[in-house]
């Protein structure tokens, strides 16, 4: 398991945001008037991934990748029968 800071998951986001805007050839003035984020602040996020929850959801869904975050801490659910076997073992006293 690799252990990340706060600040090596903000350049991780901000470069990939980077890549996918090149990737679609825009400009960063053009993805700041499509994501109705200054240009300031876009320009930061991309640099050092510096910015608001908000902006940056607004910058996802403006790259039309807004649909990845359902991959971000995805909730592990249990199928019917491993909840049956877990209340089973709860039962019997087993954790």
């Amino acid at each position: 398991m690799q252990l990340y800071t706060h600040q090596d998951l903000q350049l991780q986001i901000a470069q990939k945001i980077q890549a996918v805007r090149k990737q679609q050839k825009k400009t960063q003035k053009q993805m700041a008037a499509k994501s109705d984020v200054p240009l300031s602040t876009y320009a930061r996020i991309e640099q050092i991934g510096e910015g608001s929850l908000k902006d940056f959801c607004k910058i996802l869904v403006a790259l039309g990748r807004a649909d990845e975050i359902e991959k971000i801490l995805q909730i592990q659910t249990l199928s019917p029968m491993d909840l049956y076997a877990r209340i089973k073992d709860e039962e019997k006293g087993i954790e």
